[in-house]
């Protein structure tokens, strides 16, 4: 097995990039700087459904309506040096260089914390061995999602070394950028509560008319996972010097609660315990605003729903509706850091 080649490193750092707790645990923490960002995002949404189908001699329809609530406690660590290139710069160029920086500076940073010396692949048949051991080394985790996220990381920052060799030199100039990852324990805490009702009549073919149907969703959800920490899918920086908007979110992940699906049709009544979805424009909303945002605010927005509102679209037809939608944050530093924080109320 090899190492992906150059042409393969923007997708590597994409994906590598979300998972340095790893390499970031390997840093001086005597100078570490925590922050918490706390994010509580409401979804109040109404929707109608309708469908005339040539096929069938009635009209289907429903209105539907939701109530979500979501609260994330994400914390988040710089190991207190500025850095000169902003990890999350609006320049795709920029940010990649940025990126592939950083990760190549973290590995340097762990290999020598660890007491060896970052040797990067200089012929075919290193470059051949440093991908067998990449391949024993996720071998080693054994499907563990925490555990492959670390390996890639590790190695998606080796080969960021063995583009950018100028990147083991000191900075000429004064950096400006701390940048806030994840790191070891950063778990992060999360509480979603939802409620979802859905009700019409559609057309039924084994008894081929219309029957009334009504779906209802239900969800008090603390800390749901993807089988990685909440903290784990965030990268950010602060921008001390912007004055108005010096936070920066590459992504705001929103945990999908697993609720109750109950749906009745034709007096049967089926019932599933399954993630429960957010509105996907309400989701895109929220992570334009905080993409670059005040250091702690609110917004709110009204959007329209041109999607069904159980995630579910497959029926086709006509949706319309509205969706209120709020969002308050806070990137808040922290005195001491913090390791396991306890879930919200």
């Amino acid at each position: 097995m090899r190492l992906p080649r150059p042409e393969l490193l923007r997708n590597s750092l994409q994906a590598a990039l979300v998972g340095s707790a790893c390499l970031l645990a390997a840093g001086a923490q005597a100078a570490a700087l925590d922050r918490v960002l706390t994010v509580v995002a409401t979804v109040d949404a109404t929707q109608s459904w309708e469908k005339n189908d040539p096929k069938y001699p009635a009209r289907q329809w429903s209105k539907g309506n939701t109530r979500q609530r979501y609260e994330l406690r994400v914390p988040m660590r710089s190991d207190g040096v500025p850095q000169v290139r902003n990890l999350l710069d609006p320049n795709l160029e920029a940010r990649l260089e940025a990126k592939t920086v950083h990760l190549a500076r973290l590995a340097k940073k762990a290999i020598e914390a660890s007491g060896g010396k970052l040797k990067l692949p200089t012929t075919p048949a290193e470059e051949a061995e440093l991908g067998k051991r990449m391949q024993y080394d996720q071998m080693k985790c054994r499907g563990d999602a925490a555990c492959n996220q670390e390996m890639q990381l590790f190695y998606a920052a080796i080969l960021a070394a063995t583009q950018y060799p100028d990147a083991m030199e000191d900075e000429d100039e004064p950096g400006r950028y701390p940048h806030y990852l994840p790191y070891k324990g950063c778990a992060g805490s999360s509480r979603v509560t939802l409620t979802m009702e859905i009700a019409g009549e559609r057309w039924n073919k084994t008894v081929d008319r219309l029957v009334p149907f009504r779906e209802v969703r239900n969800a008090d959800s603390r800390d749901a996972s993807d089988g990685l920490s909440l903290c784990s899918h965030f990268t950010m920086v602060f921008d001390p010097q912007d004055t108005t908007r010096p936070l920066w979110v590459e992504n705001v992940h929103i945990p999908s609660p697993v609720g109750v699906t109950e749906f009745t049709e034709s007096q049967h009544t089926s019932r599933a315990t399954e993630p429960q979805p957010m509105p996907t424009a309400a989701l895109e909303w929220i992570t334009e605003t905080l993409r670059h945002a005040p250091a702690s605010g609110k917004a709110s927005t009204t959007l329209r729903l041109p999607l069904s509102l159980n995630g579910n679209s497959t029926w086709l037809g006509l949706w319309s509706g509205t969706a209120k939608v709020n969002v308050e944050w806070s990137f808040t530093p922290v005195s001491t850091p913090v390791t396991s924080p306890s879930a919200p109320h």
